[in-house]
């Protein structure tokens, strides 16, 4: 027996959830790019999740928590550890007043469709963020002006040995895509306050947020969203395009045509083409305007960058 299967022995011992061997993560990823995790676990509830984490902790074994995969380049090689999808399990919604609590494994979308349906206000700028609450929460995700802090009331997490934790939104440091939740701990709810809301409007707001990002962003193809981050007074799109890049290719990964700060597949992009591709146009922007641009998409399995 070898050490994958020995391992895979102690781990059924105690985890009742679902369990793959060597499933592509380019089938969990938005760009469609990524090799094989050793193991992909759907756990049964929360003290499975438990269970997982402190296995990971006890056996040395990497993991990592995956969402809509939307913000996420996985290398080729894939990842040599537990893969964790919370989507089959974490996903509830339910409200008290103003104050939803939601796991962490809904979409964003089912967010917002459940708010429209009983008129609770304030998450529309999540529109179109095609990820799950789990993510947007550790990232802080936003558009459009506002942010899903704004809303926040509490957090409930799994820390490094697969204890609860909650904390308020007032002892969370939240900045433009950033959290000062620890790296490895695992969301598994949140809390928000919303306000009460017209539904049609709010409805509204959302179609015009969404009408303008399939006028302005490569919808068609398979991506990670924004690639580099703001950098400060400027747009990451801007200093790309005005630096030669769109439209700019490598392998089957391009700069999109439509909107510069998206690197979209064409067909059968690997990971190291985004990767090549990425460094093109940071040297280019880096040459033009003297500007260092910071990705904003995360990568999973590299040994280095």
């Amino acid at each position: 027996m070898d050490l994958e299967e020995q391992t895979l022995k102690r781990l059924k011992q105690g985890f009742r959830g679902k369990i793959l061997l060597g499933e592509p993560l380019s089938k969990h990823t938005s760009f469609r790019i990524g090799g094989p995790a050793d193991y992909f676990v759907y756990p049964k509830d929360l003290e499975d999740l438990g269970y997982i984490v402190d296995f990971c902790q006890r056996e040395q074994l990497p993991r990592f928590t995956i969402g809509n995969g939307t913000n996420l380049l996985v290398s080729d090689q894939g990842f040599r550890g537990a893969v964790i999808d919370l989507s089959e399990t974490f996903n509830h919604i339910q409200c008290k007043g103003h104050v939803v609590t939601v796991g962490a494994g809904v979409s964003l979308d089912e967010l917002l469709v459940y708010c429209i349906k009983r008129g609770l206000s304030g998450l529309e700028c999540m529109v179109g963020i095609p990820g799950q609450v789990g993510g947007a929460i550790r990232l802080n995700a936003g558009a459009w002006g506002g942010e899903i802090y704004d809303r926040l009331l509490s957090v409930r997490f799994l820390d490094r040995f697969g204890t609860l934790e909650r904390r308020q939104r007032e002892e969370i440091t939240a900045g433009y895509r950033y959290t000062d939740l620890p790296s490895d701990a695992i969301v598994v709810e949140a809390q928000f306050h919303l306000a009460e809301g017209n539904p049609k409007e709010m409805e509204s707001l959302q179609d015009s947020y969404m009408k303008e990002r399939r006028q302005k962003q490569p919808l068609s193809l398979p991506s990670a969203g924004s690639v580099f981050k703001r950098p400060e007074g400027d747009f990451a799109g801007r200093l790309i395009e005005d630096a030669g890049c769109k439209g700019l290719r490598i392998g089957d990964a391009m700069v999109s045509k439509k909107h510069a700060n998206f690197i979209v597949n064409c067909h059968l992009a690997s990971a190291e083409d985004v990767i090549r591709l990425m460094n093109e146009i940071q040297d280019r922007v880096m040459k033009r305007f003297g500007v260092e641009l910071e990705p904003e998409i995360h990568t999973l399995g590299f040994t280095s960058r």
